[in-house]
């Protein structure tokens, strides 16, 4: 159920947008609706292609369409195209069903064709109104203007979503800007030059210039996809070896998800990118990896482990490592690995490193890994409350945990109380 603030921010962007879109559709000449149908129709075919990077956040080529129509046709012509474009796509989800304007929310669907008519629209505005002529030749003279319209458009587009989400999921703007929206920078880049590199084009030779650029557009995004799927292929890999591990110790299955979880809010406190952030999470996935070569009875035993059995469930890290490094892509992280159980006053193991000689990294999946841990109902325990555990965590400042693994663990716990929760 939406809250009152989402319905009136989603109720203000929709009347905004058809505001505009009904502006547009009166100041545009009777002679552009062949050129609009017919660049509606490429818009919608870009919008129907998209590639899903997670559940809710698509990438696609239209980002390159909308902005060659309001280059070349002016902004009121470039808002109806890029309505028509989203209002009208065709595309399949990632659970497999067809999406489609008669079986998507009514609501949704107003506010996404408002958003982009709104932002498309602005940019053509900036393009015309900072010396742009749409139509003509943009290199060299309205270069500059076609830039800042590729800005605006962006800029406006992106930030009307995070506000959005920033308001259904109750968290900062600047979080989900830097979060969710972050990774897109290069791709807005690359599709930018795109877009003006094909209004240059259309200019010149006219409608030929679609057939000629339609084949390297969507060889971009065949490459792309082919890019996620291969992506798509490692995570499923790795959640496979995650899987192996939780059925061979069950009292700590769900253990590694959470620990990734836990792993990636203290890595937000960092400011680590989200390429690094990326790594530490497949780290937290496979930071007890090593237990595979663990016997089950050691595992699941439910009374006090004997000194020998101590000894090898200690292994763990070091195998962990020795799994994990000759893997190229893994060998930073193998590294993580082997030192998550090392404490920050040297008596940790497998080799007994301490204070900064221990990766930032390895301290981040050592906390997540204890908290997970104080949480959890264990053979020989009960689960600590969320308090209670943080509490103990606080207690070891200085002796297991860093002062700033503490400090940035303070501020994630109090800003993110229920993401701390274990999942089973």
């Amino acid at each position: 159920m939406l809250n009152k603030r989402v319905k009136i921010y989603i109720s203000t962007i929709t009347v905004l947008g058809l505001s505009f879109i009904i502006y547009s559709i009166l100041n545009t000449p009777i002679n552009r609706i062949i050129d609009i149908i017919l660049f509606g129709l490429f818009a919608i075919l870009a919008e129907s292609m998209p590639i899903y990077v997670t559940k809710e956040i698509t990438v696609s080529v239209a980002f390159a369409v909308d902005l060659m129509a309001v280059l070349i046709f002016g902004p009121y012509e470039g808002a109806l195209i890029a309505a028509i474009g989203i209002g009208f796509q065709i595309g399949k989800h990632m659970d497999g069903r067809v999406r489609h304007i008669f079986n998507f929310p009514y609501y949704k669907t107003l506010f996404n064709i408002s958003q982009l008519a709104l932002s498309v629209g602005i940019a053509g505005l900036i393009y015309k109104y900072t010396g742009g002529i749409p139509g003509n030749y943009i290199y060299p003279q309205h270069l500059l203007s076609a830039i800042l319209a590729a800005i605006v458009y962006y800029i406006l587009n992106t930030s009307i979503i995070a506000i959005l989400l920033s308001l259904l999921m109750n968290k900062s703007f600047i979080y989900i800007l830097t979060k969710d929206f972050k990774w897109a920078v290069p791709n807005f880049l690359f599709l930018a030059f795109l877009g003006i590199v094909m209004s240059e084009a259309f200019v010149r030779i006219g409608y030929i210039s679609l057939i000629l650029l339609f084949i390297p557009l969507f060889m971009i995004r065949y490459m792309f996809k082919l890019y996620m799927d291969s992506k798509q292929s490692y995570y499923d890999t790795i959640n496979v070896l995650v899987k192996a591990l939780d059925a061979k110790d069950k009292y700590t299955a769900g253990h590694s998800k959470n620990v990734e979880k836990i792993a990636a809010l203290l890595c937000r406190e960092f400011g680590f990118s989200e390429s690094h952030t990326e790594m530490v999470r497949i780290a937290a996935l496979l930071h007890d990896i090593g237990k595979i070569g663990v016997k089950e009875e050691v595992l699941n035993k439910p009374g006090k482990l004997t000194d020998e059995e101590l000894s090898i469930i200690k292994e763990h890290p070091q195998k962990g490592y020795e799994i994990l490094r000759d893997v190229p892509a893994l060998k930073e992280a193998s590294l993580w690995v082997k030192y998550h159980h090392e404490w920050y006053d040297g008596s940790g193991y497998p080799d007994g490193i301490k204070g900064d000689e221990i990766p930032l990294e390895a301290q981040i999946l050592s906390l997540a890994d204890v908290f997970d841990a104080l949480v959890s109902d264990r053979p020989y325990r009960k689960a600590f409350s969320q308090e209670e555990a943080y509490k103990i965590i606080l207690e070891h400042e200085r002796t297991q945990f860093s002062p700033k693994i503490i400090n940035a663990f303070k501020k994630a716990f109090e800003k993110n109380r229920e993401e701390f929760k274990h999942d089973i």
